[in-house]
Order: C-alpha cells, then sequence, then structure tokens
C-alpha cells in the first residue's frame, strides 16, 4: 500500500478554497481507493488572519488522518496588502522574497518539523498550491518524491525567484487545466513530469430550481455570481454592465458568497450570503446564466458547476483557464468590456434556443473530462511512476 502525504495550508470541512477543496476530494477519494493517506496542515480556518481555530493535534475525517499544527503568528490583511504593494514596486533585487513569504503566511515551524519527522514513514508528498510557505518551505525538507498541484496562474508572486526553485522541485506536476500547464512549462521549463489530470465533478441530477427561488423569493429571472465577493475578481465590470442590461430586460444579478468588499446601491443587485450546497446549485440550476469575471483563475470550480447544472457562463476572455473552458465546451460566452458583457448577456438572455444548446454543451463537457474516477486513474499513475 502507497503511503500518501499531502501538504496543504488549510483542511477541514468548515474550509472553502479551491486548492484547499482539491486537496480534500483528493485526500478522501485517493484513501478510498486503496492508498494509505495523511494530511498535514496547520490550524487555521481562514486564509485571511490564519487564526488558529481548530485543535492542533491528530484527528480523522472520512478515514483520512489529518495532523494539524499551529501557525505562529496571525496577519493583518490591511499591514500585509499595504507590505505587499511596497514589496512589488522595489526593484527584484532589492525584494527579501523569504520575508515575504512568510509574512503571507500561514507561518508554522511546527508544520514544518512535523513534516520533517514524519517523513520516513511515507512513500510521496503531495504538495497543494504553489504560492505558501507550507509548500515552498515544507518542499525543502522532504527528501521523498513530491508531486506539486501549483493551482498556478499569472499573478505577480509566481515571478518571485525563490519560484524557480519550487517548480523544478517535484518529480512530476499536476494541473487542471490546459491553459494551466502551457503557463508553467512556458514560465519555468520544469525538468519532470507534467500531467493534465483536470479535477473530478460532482455532477448531481435532478436539483429543483424552485427551492433557491422559493426559499429567497427570487421571482424575477436572474443571473448568478458565486464565489468570493472581493476587489480583485473583476465584479466591478459586471456591477457596471448590470446597470445597462437592467434597463433593458427584467433581470436581478444574485451574489452569493463571503462579502469582501462595499456593492454598489443597483435596483435589483442581491446578495444571499452562504447558502447550503443543495441551495447553490438550485441557483445555478434556475439562472438564466451565471458570471466569472476574474482575471486570475486556475480552475473555476464554479464554471464547472454552472455547467454541471445546465446553466451557460460569461467568462473573462483575458483569464485563460477560463477562455479555454469556453472554446472547449461551447458553453458560454466570453468578455472583455461592458459592451461586449452586454451583447453576450442579450445572446443568451434572448436566444432561448440557443441558451439551451449552451447548457447542453457545458452539462457533456463536465461529464466527459470531470470525471472523479478518470481523474484518480490519472494520479495513481504518477504515484506508479514516481515510486
Amino acid at each position: 500500500m502507497v503511503k500518501v502525504g499531502i501538504v496543504v495550508q488549510r483542511y477541514g470541512n468548515e474550509v472553502v478554497g479551491g486548492a484547499e477543496t482539491l486537496a480534500k476530494d483528493v485526500a478522501e477519494r485517493l484513501n478510498a481507493s486503496g492508498c494509505d493517506v495523511t494530511v498535514f496542515t496547520t490550524a487555521a480556518r481562514d486564509y485571511i488572519t490564519w487564526e488558529n481555530r481548530y485543535p492542533p493535534g491528530e484527528t480523522i475525517l472520512k478515514g483520512v488522518i489529518i495532523k494539524r499544527f499551529p501557525v505562529e503568528r496571525q496577519r493583518d490583511m490591511a499591514a500585509f496588502n499595504e507590505y505587499s504593494r511596497v514589496f512589488f514596486d522595489r526593484d527584484a533585487a532589492q525584494r527579501d522574497e523569504e520575508k515575504w513569504i512568510i509574512e503571507q503566511g500561514p507561518y508554522s515551524p511546527a508544520l514544518m518539523n512535523g513534516i520533517a519527522e514524519a517523513q520516513r514513514d511515507f512513500d510521496v508528498f503531495f504538495f497543494f498550491t504553489y504560492l505558501y510557505h507550507t509548500t515552498t518551505a515544507g518542499m525543502k525538507v522532504v527528501e521523498k518524491p513530491v508531486v506539486l498541484f501549483p493551482t498556478a496562474h499569472d499573478e505577480p508572486p509566481i515571478y518571485l525567484k525563490l519560484m524557480q526553485d519550487v517548480f523544478k522541485r517535484p518529480d512530476a506536476l499536476c494541473f487542471l487545466t490546459g491553459a494551466e500547464m502551457a503557463f508553467v512549462k512556458k514560465t519555468f521549463s520544469p525538468p519532470n513530469k507534467l500531467e493534465l489530470i483536470r479535477t473530478g465533478m460532482e455532477t448531481r441530477a435532478g436539483i429543483d430550481e424552485n427551492l433557491f427561488r422559493k426559499k429567497f423569493l427570487q421571482f424575477a429571472p436572474y443571473m448568478l455570481y458565486a464565489g468570493r465577493i472581493e476587489k480583485g475578481k473583476g465584479l466591478e465590470l459586471v456591477f457596471e454592465a448590470f446597470r445597462r442590461v437592467k434597463q433593458e430586460r427584467l433581470v436581478d444579478l444574485v451574489l452569493l458568497g463571503k462579502k469582501l468588499m462595499d456593492l454598489p446601491e443597483i435596483d435589483g443587485l442581491k446578495y444571499m450570503g452562504y447558502v447550503s450546497e443543495e441551495e447553490k446549485l438550485s441557483a445555478f440550476r434556475g439562472a438564466v446564466l451565471s458570471v466569472q469575471p476574474s482575471p486570475l483563475e486556475s480552475l473555476s470550480i464554479t464554471t464547472l458547476e454552472s455547467f454541471s447544472q445546465h446553466t451557460p457562463v460569461l467568462v473573462n476572455k483575458n483569464c485563460a483557464v477560463l477562455r479555454e473552458h469556453i472554446e472547449l465546451s461551447g458553453g458560454g460566452l466570453a468578455f472583455e468590456n461592458v459592451d461586449e458583457f452586454a451583447h453576450n448577456f442579450y445572446t443568451i438572455y434572448d436566444q432561448k434556443k440557443t441558451a439551451r444548446r449552451m447548457g447542453s454543451d457545458g452539462y457533456r463537457y463536465v461529464t466527459e473530462y470531470y470525471s472523479w474516477d478518470v481523474v484518480i486513474e490519472k494520479i495513481k499513475k504518477v504515484l506508479e511512476n514516481i515510486t
């Protein structure tokens, strides 16, 4: 039995995040498929403060052993953002890159010691996301084979000099999209194995669109955004476009997720906060379309969730990953500005037959490329090759 150690910055049922969700799904499914999986992580629950919210020590969740270690200090996000602004404005030769990684967090020397001491009992270590100290420092203490799931995209930290070692150390790198793999190959020319494994999706049938409508009294047609509501996600353009299309069509804009920015006062703009998984899928099912305006995505689970419910998606044309989803699936349209957003919105809103075809094409794309059985088999082949 292959013993796999998984290293990720946060882990748990209450943890929401792309890389963290991927790590949890892979851990549980690999464990169920016959591997012996242990997760090494911090006691943090949120990525804003890295406050220790879970008790340090060992627990078990769905058959997976979890070893949690305390974060040494919390983060003040406002102070860190100002520090980052000054840091990236400096000439590269004047930057203390290790200090920036530590300030970003989560900084847990205890976790590094825990990995170093336990590694003799493992055959291979998986690291999830390139960005954090848990990976940049964690890979240095591991002498066993390493697999990195970088969840990489074009953003300032990936060009730090220390990232050259991060991307050349792994024995294999596993990617969620072809666009991500092409970007990493061009930027780093990694010497070892590159694998396009994608990720798995549970495509739940029989979701009732009226569940969401009835609970939240959402009677008008609506477009949906689900995810973190914060600056940098491209929502400002969506708000501007919504002001325009709202004048021409009967439509609301519904937002789901954690709100980290102020929202403009626009008639029909509705923030619903957190909802259950069933309610979220119901919201996707009942939407005219969903929107994913982020310029920086390494996968975009919400785009795949929308496809899984036969709902077209409008995506940011400047994000290679999102553009790849649209081009391969035919499940939506891409926009670059307010005019293009409005034009694409009218196309889907007014042309019901086109909208149904896009919804069907998106669903077909998810079921063909994002089956967990296929993904886990690809990961197990990676394990066979490097152990």
